[in-house]
């Protein structure tokens, strides 16, 4: 038996921003993220992580403001319907739910090409094809279930692998410091170019996507107008705290030398590298277990916002009204969940010649896009519905500006210079995307949705 309605009120603020962490993934961010940064901005990353979060609490602005007029099981696909109007709306949706599909892809593939690892390590090989549809079957089973249930394992799972790290963190601090005194250099961009900074913090970005999960549990959650703004905003500071503890760790830990740095750079798994060095080979195990822990969680929360979209975007009229069901019993969006799993086992199928890592990576690259272009969107509706309302003055309009140029020019630094080739296949699959996008916007009727 099915339903159309989403479970009103069921959620509290914890659950609703464990949506946000968990499809921003922080254990399993932080386990990359810094290999990114070392080569561009040498040991500075918490340094350009502190920047990073700044930028993004900039844009939050638009997105926290905007649910505390707009709350909506739609997200930022709802705010263009609602203010710029439904052709807006359709392609706001139909990049976020790419970015959701894409991000989920990458953060499973990760997670099978961890697990691929672990199990090496025993002697036990398996193709990352067969680890990773247990992975996607585990997402779906979960995606499905009553929302309370899912959000609370994402925040466990994330709490669980965070203390960790944190803890593993500390560890490597106080020993490394023992050994060669304290530093502060990596808050500080000494010995970096402005350029540097800058293109090191688009990874610094990639570890904040997702923030504005929350905001599809818009129907869901109580007192949304006040329950998402809390949400969204804890999970930037809290992430972002915990990004800068790690990172420093690991460029501690590594050492601030040229070779230091270098090392970092070439690991494919600091953390677990530096666990192997400051403690033992089984703790070690334990990190990359609890990153691929991560990573399936942000791949459960990218299904389960994606499905969301797919689920507003079909009562609206937008896509099939096939789309606006919910489970009779767990009041899930069911066939948006199905469709999310179905096109992920899709693609892995067609990867099946490439590594897991590359499919994470290439997944990655063209979410971050389309979920930069939902975010330039995002910004451009509070520009125009406080403009409208005339409240775009003084300190709102400064940060509105501030937040349109930093994504405009972290989205000009991911496509210019063009990348090689296959990635700059990645940035040309992006705008096909987006004109396929707005070619279906065309058959939508025009005018605000309401």
């Amino acid at each position: 038996m099915e339903t159309n309605k989403l479970k009103k009120n069921s959620l509290g603020i914890v659950e609703t921003a464990a949506l946000s962490v968990g499809i921003m993934g922080p254990s399993a961010s932080i386990s990359v993220i810094v290999i990114m940064m070392a080569s561009l901005a040498g040991y500075s990353s918490p340094f350009v992580l502190f920047f990073s979060m700044l930028c993004v609490g900039l844009v939050s602005v638009a997105v926290i403001k905007l649910n505390q007029h707009f709350p909506s099981s739609g997200s930022v696909y709802h705010f263009a319907e609602e203010i710029l109007g439904k052709r807006a709306g359709f392609i706001s949706g139909w990049l976020i739910v790419f970015t959701y599909l894409a991000l989920g892809v990458s953060c499973a593939a990760v997670a099978a090409s961890d697990l691929q690892s672990i199990l090496a390590g025993f002697g036990i090989n398996i193709h990352w094809e067969l680890i990773i549809f247990a992975i996607a079957a585990s997402v779906w089973y979960l995606a499905g279930r009553d929302a309370k249930v899912s959000t609370r394992l994402l925040l466990v799972l994330e709490i669980i692998s965070m203390s960790i790290l944190l803890a593993l963190s500390v560890i490597i601090i106080i020993k490394a410091t023992a050994a060669t005194g304290l530093s502060l250099a990596p808050f500080t961009p000494v010995g970096n170019s402005s350029s540097s900074i800058a293109t090191a913090s688009l990874f610094g970005f990639l570890a904040f996507a997702g923030f504005e999960g929350a905001s599809s549990l818009g129907e869901e959650s109580k007192n949304p107008k006040k329950a998402i703004p809390v949400a969204v905003a804890s999970a930037i500071l809290i992430s972002g705290i915990f990004y800068i503890i790690v990172a420093y760790a690991q460029v501690l830990g590594f050492g601030l030398t040229a070779d230091g740095i270098k090392a970092l750079a070439a690991s494919d798994t600091p953390l677990a590298d530096l666990a192997s060095k400051y403690l033992s080979q089984g703790i070690s195990l334990i990190i990359m277990l609890c990153v691929s822990l991560s990573f399936f969680a942000s791949a459960l929360g990218c299904v389960s916002a994606g499905a969301r979209i797919l689920f507003t975007m079909g009562r609206d009229g937008m896509l099939s009204k096939a789309l606006h069901r919910t489970h009779s019993k767990h009041h899930t969006p069911y066939i948006g969940i199905n469709i999310m799993a179905a096109v992920s086992m899709l693609i892995f199928a067609g990867c099946f010649r490439l590594k897991a890592i590359n499919v994470g990576r290439y997944a990655a690259t063209v979410g971050i896009l389309a979920l930069l272009l939902s975010y330039i969107l995002a910004v451009v509706c509070a520009i125009v519905f406080f403009h409208r309302d005339k409240a775009l003055t003084g300190v709102r309009l400064v940060l509105m500006i501030l937040s349109l140029l930093i994504l405009a020019a972290l989205f000009f630094l991911n496509i210019y210079p063009v990348p090689e080739y296959p990635v700059n296949l990645l940035i040309y699959g992006i705008f096909v995307w987006l004109a396929v996008g707005l070619l279906l916007s065309m058959r939508v009727k025009t005018g605000l949705s309401k």
